[in-house]
């Protein structure tokens, strides 16, 4: 199944929202899955020692938490009313 995850990060940055669209059996499986195209996106995020990895992004010290989450492909609908990325 496929979910629209809308994120923003914990710690503020010059980043923006975002919202990513991911597939998995499970809202969780998604979400996980979600966290390499976050990261591919916005690269720096990962850099360093400090960098979050696909395993800490969610949650991490410098990681992203879950705004809203919905089922299904919200992308199109996204767009119009965009204040975040969209990753897809």
């Amino acid at each position: 199944m496929k979910y629209t995850i809308i994120g923003d990060w914990y710690e503020v940055d010059l980043s923006s929202s975002f919202a990513v669209v991911a597939e998995g059996d499970t809202f969780e499986e998604a979400r996980e899955n979600a966290a390499p195209a976050v990261l591919e996106r916005f690269p720096y995020r990962a850099e360093g020692d400090d960098g979050e990895t696909p395993e800490t992004f969610w949650g991490g010290d410098r990681g992203a938490y879950v705004v809203a989450a919905f089922e299904g492909d919200l992308s199109a609908q996204a767009v119009d009313g965009a204040a975040f990325e969209l990753i897809a």
